[in-house]
């Protein structure tokens, strides 16, 4: 394991370079297309109403195996 001292007054945060990189992606992605925002924050919203439906039943459903 690897120690890092940082001498700051502020929180900081270390994440590997792939997970940085693909944030910085996600976020061009998402402001370079904001109806794409839009419909991520309404299916958001739909799952934290409970309007989903489980894995297994969208397989039953779909015939997905």
């Amino acid at each position: 394991m690897h120690t890092i001292t940082v001498k700051s007054d502020k929180p900081m945060v270390v994440i590997p370079v792939d997970d940085y990189e693909n944030m910085k992606e996600t976020i061009d992605l998402l402001a370079s297309n904001p109806e794409l925002l839009q419909e991520l924050k309404a299916e958001r919203s739909k799952i934290e109403k409970g309007d989903y439906i489980s894995l297994e039943d969208f397989k039953s459903t779909y015939k997905v195996q």
